[in-house]
């Protein structure tokens, strides 16, 4: 029996840290290639993470040493991975805040208007006291109190803003949307091959200094509710393979939008990267568009950081990445209820 239970702890090891492993190469795997199909493993990091960490301290109380080397060695080699993942020694800064400017990234599912209270969203963005707001998933309508002109009315603090429609139907459209209280000067966007996600380009005058603001929504899952509930189903095998595939299919379009938003970067200026990316930390995705920026979130808050949340799942897919000429000073996940997704808030100023 013992020899059984040995060689079950083995093999649990072995598929965990080879999980582990293939999320070591992910983000360097580019959308084009045909190893793109492991890209969805990176979900299952934390997972990995945790199992191989119980599985290495089993297997060296165990004493089968061969299999606590090879663990200890993928789990040293994810150090990287789990540091971008958890933030566990956030620097602090001795800047002085009085002219600091305020960023609140929030997908708003729409504002919800789908749902009978509708606008718990758009109050909470009211009362912030945020300087530029960085929407995703708004939606407008050509009735009751939704529409455009309502928005721009109920966001009278914001009197610049830089809206794009990726959406235009009878009854509604849906897009992104900039808002700002400082000057927009220059506006520009780039061309996914996408009929809901897209992303724009913002330059904006604050006082002596002009930012550039990368407003993203990138490729979403399109999973059905059937489909985020698998565990209850009853036919798992078809329904896994559907969820699969739609998976590697949205990670392949999203690596090539994530190289579009790049390529938006204006080295001449101070940058901000605002947006629901719709990946995790482990992702090409995140690697591409983070380039050689800072992700304000490791930079100035702690733990994991939790932004997307429905059900079971949790992930950190909104983000705000600084580039060299802006120094992040505070960073907050505002764990507000009114959409699947919670707004990210950044203190930070120009140097």
């Amino acid at each position: 029996m013992k020899k059984w239970v040995n060689i079950l702890w083995i093999i649990i090891s072995f598929a965990a840290t080879v999980t582990l492993a293939i999320t070591l190469i992910i983000p360097h795997i580019p959308p084009q290639s045909s190893l793109n199909i492991f890209s969805s493993l990176n979900i299952l990091f934390p997972y990995a993470l945790i199992i191989s960490i119980i599985c290495a301290i089993t297997c060296l109380f165990r004493k089968q040493f061969y299999t606590f080397t090879w663990s200890v060695i993928i789990l040293i080699l994810s150090i990287p991975n789990t540091l971008n993942n958890i933030s566990l020694y956030p620097s602090s800064s001795e800047a002085d805040n009085s002219n600091a400017i305020k960023v609140c990234s929030y997908n708003v599912h729409y504002f919800n208007f789908y749902e009978q209270h509708g606008n718990d969203a758009l109050a909470f963005l009211k009362n912030t006291d945020a300087d530029i707001l960085c929407l995703q998933e708004v939606m407008v309508m050509t009735e009751n109190n939704h529409t455009l002109d309502n928005l721009k009315k109920e966001l009278s603090n914001y009197p610049y803003y830089h809206i794009e429609f990726i959406y235009e139907g009878n009854k509604s459209s849906k897009g992104i949307a900039t808002f700002s209280k400082y000057p927009i000067i220059k506006r520009g966007k780039a061309s996914f091959l996408s009929d809901a996600h897209g992303a724009i380009s913002t330059w904006i005058t604050i006082n002596d200094d002009t930012l550039q603001v990368i407003n993203c929504y990138l490729e979403s899952n399109r999973l059905t509710r059937e489909e985020k509930e698998i565990y209850t189903s009853q036919e798992k095998t078809n329904l896994l393979k559907r969820v699969y595939n739609k998976l590697a299919k949205a990670s392949q379009k999203r690596g090539i939008q994530a190289q579009a938003i790049a390529s938006m970067k204006d080295s001449q200026c101070p940058t901000l990267v605002c947006g629901d990316l719709n990946d995790v930390p482990t992702s090409y995705v995140y690697r591409t568009v983070l380039g050689n920026d800072q992700d304000c979130f490791l930079e100035r808050d702690w733990g994991i950081g939790n932004t997307f949340h429905e059900g079971l799942y949790h992930f950190r897919i909104d983000y705000i990445f600084a580039d060299d000429k802006i120094e992040p000073l505070s960073f907050q996940v505002n764990k507000q209820p009114y959409s699947d997704h919670y707004p990210i808030e950044l203190q930070c100023k120009i140097k």
